[in-house]
């Protein structure tokens, strides 16, 4: 018997792939598996509307073709029901996707059809979802920031980064932990399940989806050559032995914000925040992974 699978697809994620080739690509990829196409629409009933399609019929599992956004949205409307996510990654960040060890359509289809999965920990932050990366200060200005180029994609993600740049300060940030208050000022704050932006970086080098911990990360380079020289840790995997940051594993936290950085939850940014929790979510998500 055939596998069935609803294959939620994001119409303007990424790079505008041409989303009848994707469809072609998986139909053929896919042997022995049934796909049936859902177009999210942008509007916030989206997870809902998903929700219902779930249970109102009998699936084997759900693909993904989008960005970490994208999967946090299927995450939202999956949760309880036991069914594994498949990522297709074709978003500007596909960080989560990374961390699998997935790259592309092909490597998506071979984790499928492998049936290999891992169980991942998903997290509340307020009334939030969080399933990979999250984050206080540069890289959530640049998101929000790349949410209002006119082009999409990687590209548009670079061009944002080197006008966010030119605003790079640092902010306060109070962390409560269980038995210690924390006071810094970073650049950058990253609450981090996964270990991996989707360009590569290695952002968490010590963490694993799976271990009922998440990781503080807290970065705060002084001048260009500072920054320049945490890039270069970033993606040689060095992070945790740079002065320049400072690194806690916990199972919940909050954190006080009270210069107003900008906040980004999997891709998605978030409206001004003074103050967060995070705390674990009873169940798991089995994601396809190769890694």
């Amino acid at each position: 018997m055939k596998r069935r699978y609803l294959f939620v697809l994001n119409p303007i994620s990424g790079n505008g792939d041409d989303r009848e080739e994707v469809k072609e690509q998986l139909f053929q990829q896919l042997h022995g598996i049934d796909l049936e196409v859902w177009e999210t629409t942008g509007k916030e009933d989206d997870p809902k509307r998903i929700r219902d399609i779930l249970s109102s019929e009998n699936w084997d599992g759900v693909l993904v073709g989008g960005g970490d956004g994208t999967v946090k949205i299927v995450v939202e409307a999956a949760v309880g029901t036991d069914l594994p996510i498949g990522i297709v990654p074709l978003g500007s960040a596909n960080g989560l996707a990374t961390c699998f060890g997935i790259h592309s359509i092909s490597d998506a289809c071979h984790a499928i059809l492998m049936d290999r999965t891992k169980a991942v920990d998903l997290w509340r932050i307020n009334d939030e979802i969080f399933v990979h990366l999250s984050d206080f200060g540069f890289n959530a200005g640049l998101v929000k920031r790349s949410r209002y180029e006119s082009t999409r994609g990687m590209m548009a993600y670079f061009m944002s980064s080197f006008a966010q740049f030119t605003e790079l300060k640092p902010y306060h940030f109070t962390i409560k932990l269980e038995e210690e208050v924390i006071e810094v000022d970073a650049k950058m704050l990253v609450i981090a399940n996964g270990s991996k932006y989707g360009t590569g970086a290695l952002i968490n080098p010590n963490g694993k989806v799976d271990d009922g911990l998440f990781e503080i990360v807290v970065l705060n380079p002084e001048g260009f050559e500072e920054i320049l020289r945490l890039s270069v840790e970033l993606f040689k995997g060095t992070l945790a032995d740079s002065e320049m940051v400072k690194i806690w594993s916990a199972n919940k936290v909050e954190i006080s914000n009270p210069d107003g950085a900008d906040f980004q939850i999997d891709g998605e940014v978030m409206p001004k925040t003074a103050t967060i929790k995070v705390y674990p979510v009873d169940e798991k998500i089995n994601f396809y992974c190769l890694e």
